[in-house]
């Protein structure tokens, strides 16, 4: 018999899986970035962590030393939980964004144990490997950090598709649709059908992957860590769909460099300065 105390804190890790089970298929609003290694400069990833705003005003950082090992890991969290993004001092990161339109599994791997999981290893491929190999109990999308390129994989009960803005673009974002997986939930393509919606169409805009797609385009040769920062920032409609946004709980850039830096703003990083954190 299971006490109930675990019971609870093992329901608390359950924060995607809560959302497809309950089918609140427009649940979350979390924004990611990727840019791979570019000449002297080193790979980038990043993240506004959105969540319900009860969480608010407990940004937690865990800061993880393996023993007998110079392994560090930096989570990004909320009290009692394992973890919601984060990176290691072995340059893999990981950036989360759920995906509600895609097919889940009660079988599956929740997200927070994939997170963690993802930050155990010590290579990027071993955490692609990993990504691709595992059942996946929610829909979601994936930004794996490395020190080289980044890869961003939409990942739901059946597929992991990987998706980029174009061919061979140095660069990923990603918000909550999908663009490259067609794995979709029941519940979903009923709601497209209860409102004569097409799946291109889909159940409504997302505004904010436009503040991405404006500034980063075929066009982009250079991305500094300031640009990044700027679209973390950005509100550029006047709706309530906007990168920074009232569920923004921090946002993260991880700098996967032979120095690894974790730099946060722990709210709203239009009123919140960003600050870097040390692995060492």
């Amino acid at each position: 018999m299971v006490p109930e105390w675990m019971e609870t804190i093992f329901m608390h890790q359950l924060g995607d899986e809560y959302w497809f089970n309950t089918k609140d298929i427009l649940a979350h609003s979390c924004s990611s970035f990727g840019v791979n290694k570019r000449n002297d400069k080193p790979s980038l990833t990043a993240q506004n962590m959105d969540i319900p705003e009860f969480y608010h005003g407990f940004q937690t950082v865990i800061k993880i030393s393996e023993p007998n090992s110079d392994k560090q890991t930096m989570v990004l969290t909320i009290p009692g939980h394992i973890g919601i993004t984060g990176m290691n001092n072995k340059s893999v990161s990981i950036n989360c964004n759920t995906l509600m339109q895609l097919d889940y599994s009660k079988t599956g791997l929740p997200v927070s144990f994939v997170v963690r999981a993802v930050l155990d290893k010590n290579t990027q491929k071993e955490a692609l490997n990993f990504i691709n190999e595992i059942p996946h109990a929610s829909g979601q999308n994936y930004i794996i950090g490395g020190s080289e390129k980044v890869y961003s994989l939409e990942c739901s009960a059946n597929k992991v598709v990987e998706f980029r803005p174009f061919e061979n673009a140095m660069f990923t974002y990603h918000t909550n649709h999908p663009m490259s997986n067609t794995d979709f939930n029941t519940s979903y393509l009923a709601q497209l059908e209860k409102n004569d919606k097409t799946i291109e169409e889909g159940l409504y805009e997302c505004q904010r992957i436009k503040s991405f797609q404006k500034r980063f385009s075929e066009n982009t040769t250079n991305i500094r860590i300031d640009a990044i920062k700027d679209v973390l920032r950005s509100r550029d409609n006047d709706g309530n769909d906007v990168v920074s946004n009232n569920s923004t709980y921090a946002s993260v850039i991880y700098e996967l460099s032979k120095a690894p830096k974790f730099i946060i703003a722990p709210g709203k990083p239009h009123e919140q300065a960003y600050i870097e954190i040390d692995l060492d």
